[in-house]
């Protein structure tokens, strides 16, 4: 962020925030080549998937540590190849909700409620939802007093009391 550190900020603090049907283009020269990241800084907009790879790629003259590295010619090659062909690999999590929803829901229950569905790669992955008996057989004693205790019966598909889960369900009706 060299010369431009203002857009690299806190909307409302470092930069003006960008209004809803405006853009911002933000122009800068890269002084490090390497992998780097995207992303949004205001309230859930990372959530919401506003973040991204961003690689560069350094000038061909400049000097390369692979000799460092290794002194033979064929892994010294294989490492510049690998350099030249980099692809990125983006690892997130994924809610099924919107960050609006999320926060909801977590004032409604008072606390953070970070129930992730699925790890996601590039923007892939898939859910895998646990079935009720299958989340029983997983419980603590601990966790089985919890419940009875709230005088639940079992948790959702979700692992969710409940009692929780209407609480839910109401917030986001």
């Amino acid at each position: 962020m060299h010369k431009t550190p203002w857009s690299d900020g806190v909307p409302g603090l470092t930069q003006r925030q960008i209004r809803p049907g405006c853009s911002f283009t933000y122009r800068w020269t890269a002084t490090q080549y390497g992998s780097y990241w995207y992303h949004a800084h205001q309230r859930g907009q990372i959530n919401d998937g506003l973040y991204g790879p961003i690689i560069i790629h350094p000038r061909g003259s400049e000097q390369k540590p692979f000799g460092l590295i290794s002194s033979d010619i064929a892994t010294v090659h294989a490492m510049e190849n690998a350099e030249a062909k980099v692809k990125p690999l983006v690892l997130s999590d994924f809610r099924h909700i919107t960050s609006e929803d999320d926060w909801r829901l977590s004032i409604a229950s008072g606390i953070e409620t970070p129930c992730y569905d699925s790890i996601l790669f590039n923007g892939k992955g898939r859910v895998d939802c646990w079935s009720q008996e299958k989340i029983a057989s997983l419980l603590t004693k601990d966790q089985e007093l919890f419940l009875k205790l709230g005088n639940e019966t079992s948790m959702t598909d979700k692992a969710y009391a409940s009692k929780y889960s209407t609480m839910v369900a109401k917030t986001l009706t």
